[in-house]
């Protein structure tokens, strides 16, 4: 079976380094995964299963999410989600190395494993692991995951069904349930490891289930100058009512609660918002599941976190490296 393979090396420390190897099928770019022998319980599927999971133990004795997960977990548990590592990333387009804190890392190859785990509910994002880009900013996966999404509706107005639409509600109802599977993870990882890494990293993926209703819920303004050239002259912007890109990065998971919960500081705050099959192939899972590629459609004729808490009370701060911490020490 030939592979894309994307690569981690990670350098702990002087006499440590742990390579993780994804393989993805070249065709459909799921995750070819190695059978894992006498996987812990906290992977079964009914452990904490998420409450919309559609699978069923009979098919699925293990959560497909979990099992992958467990390489990562298993590695780590002598490490702090503060340790500061020097990571390299290998793909076929480009090699990225950096400097940077282990969960920022970590958080980087869930958004990896995530959509080709084999679970459903995250299985909309494939096109993004698709077109990995390691250590990517809060604007990068903005701008990348609606791009993606309103690719997909193109891909769905030229299905039979002629669904396609521009609106954004879609993507939001995606990330609702991503904040539901990842409240659901971060309750298997309880039980898993006493380490703060993987559980942090689960904090950074969870961030955008807050951080992306927001923007769109503001109309994506502060994207909007980007777009200059497109758009008419003499058109009046629109004012955001406040910044909810900066707003976002201050919200973290409460492992002991299960829920996202805001900071000390932005409790304080009076004006939080509210929570919020194949085209393409790693399109499928936007598009209806009858949808015959062999029959052409005829137009018409259808109708940066700025602070997270940890559990035990550990501010974390993510700020960029300064160019000399690009280098190994």
């Amino acid at each position: 079976m030939n592979s894309v393979d994307i690569i981690y090396r990670i350098k702990l420390g002087p006499d440590r380094l742990e390579t993780f190897n994804f393989r993805l099928d070249e065709e459909t770019f799921d995750l070819i995964g190695d059978d894992v022998p006498n996987p812990p319980q906290w992977t079964e599927l009914e452990y904490s299963q998420c409450a919309h999971c559609p699978l069923s133990k009979e098919e699925h004795s293990h959560c497909p999410l979990a099992l992958q997960m467990h390489s990562i977990v298993d590695r780590f548990h002598d490490t702090r989600s503060i340790d500061e590592v020097v990571v390299e990333v290998v793909t076929e387009e480009r090699r990225v190395r950096q400097k940077t804190g282990l969960q920022r890392v970590v958080a980087s190859m869930l958004d990896l494993i995530y959509p080709i785990c084999g679970c459903p509910k995250t299985a909309f994002m494939k096109p993004l692991a698709r077109f990995h880009l390691p250590l990517c900013s809060e604007e990068e996966t903005i701008f990348r995951v609606t791009g993606m999404y309103l690719l997909a509706q193109y891909f769905l107005s030229r299905t039979a069904s002629g669904k396609g639409r521009i609106e954004f509600d879609g993507l939001t109802d995606i990330y609702t349930e991503l904040h539901t599977l990842n409240t659901a993870v971060a309750r298997r990882l309880q039980s898993a490891t006493t380490s703060d890494s993987t559980k942090n990293a689960i904090t950074l993926v969870d961030m955008y289930s807050t951080l992306v209703p927001l923007l769109l819920e503001d109309e994506l303004v502060e994207m909007r100058g980007f777009f200059l050239a497109y758009l008419p002259d003499g058109e009046e912007k629109p004012q955001a009512v406040t910044n909810y890109l900066e707003k976002a990065k201050a919200f973290s998971l409460d492992l002991d609660n299960l829920k996202l919960t805001p900071t000390e500081e932005e409790k304080r705050r009076d004006d939080l918002p509210d929570w919020l099959k194949e085209a393409k192939g790693i399109m499928g899972p936007y598009l209806p599941d009858d949808v015959d590629d062999k029959k052409p459609v005829v137009p018409g004729e259808a109708t940066k976190p700025a602070a997270f808490v940890t559990s035990d009370g550990l501010k974390l701060e993510l700020t960029p490296m300064d160019e000399d911490n690009k280098n190994d020490e």
